[in-house]
């Protein structure tokens, strides 16, 4: 049913579960893992240095493809882009011929969905692919 799987990560623990979950469906199906890492590029000061966040992105997926690994899938590929985290997200999937995006949904309130809506509410609602938010 699903053969290839994405699964958008920030490193941070609510993304912890989507991650488990993609890797559970991926070794059920014999389907591809995605592990996606998106620095935002609204959120980047001037000064930052993009080679840590590089890094820590780097990280991340390297994260996924390791638990991907002790799971027994091994068909992991793993990609640290730029931009805006909805619309790198929707672009990678359609890309990549995504059968399935799986992600996680921040729990509690923050100043950033007080005023927008949360990043899997906003690629659920502009995509076609079928989106599994996990909390």
């Amino acid at each position: 049913m699903y053969g290839d799987i994405l699964v958008p990560t920030d490193g941070r623990e609510s993304t912890r579960r989507a991650i488990e979950e993609a890797i559970e469906l991926a070794a059920v199906h014999g389907a591809t893992v995605h592990a996606l890492y998106v620095i935002n590029s609204a959120a980047i000061a001037p000064g930052i240095d993009f080679e840590d966040l590089e890094r820590i992105g780097q990280q991340a997926v390297d994260h996924v493809a390791k638990l991907a690994a002790e799971e027994g899938v091994t068909d992991v590929e793993t990609t640290v882009t730029h931009g805006l985290r909805p619309q790198a997200i929707l672009k990678y999937a359609e890309e990549h011929d995504v059968d399935l995006i799986v992600m996680g949904r921040h729990r509690g309130i923050d100043v950033d969905r007080l005023f927008r809506r949360s990043v899997s509410d906003r690629v659920s609602e502009d995509t076609s692919i079928p989106v599994l938010v996990v909390e």
